[in-house]
């Protein structure tokens, strides 16, 4: 079958929340996050043209100076979403069926 639309991903990288919901700081911060984007978290968006094509992202945090809990480890969570595709596909002719959305 010919591949769909592209397919837009949506992810979320953040460090330490365990340690964020117990009321301490996070020990590291990440590198080029949005303005939106908290130190301890990086988003972002790749598009996936085709079925079976690779996409990479890359996030680059930095340790904090002052950090002493140094034999835990930092643990980074991943949180994905399938963004709105572009168009949608359609029935045939004649049809009114709503777009449809990839599914994960």
């Amino acid at each position: 079958p010919p591949d769909p639309l592209p397919a837009e991903l949506r992810f979320v990288l953040e460090a330490d929340a365990e340690r964020r919901r117990r009321g301490q700081i996070p020990r590291v911060t990440f590198l080029g996050r949005g303005p939106s984007d908290p130190e301890h978290q990086i988003s972002g968006a790749l598009e996936l043209p085709r079925q079976r094509e690779r996409r990479c992202a890359t996030a680059t945090f930095r340790l904090h100076d002052d950090i002493r809990d140094k034999l835990r480890p930092i643990v980074v969570t991943l949180a994905f979403a399938i963004g709105d595709t572009r168009g949608g596909h359609r029935g045939g002719r004649g049809t009114a069926l709503p777009p449809l959305s990839p599914a994960l």
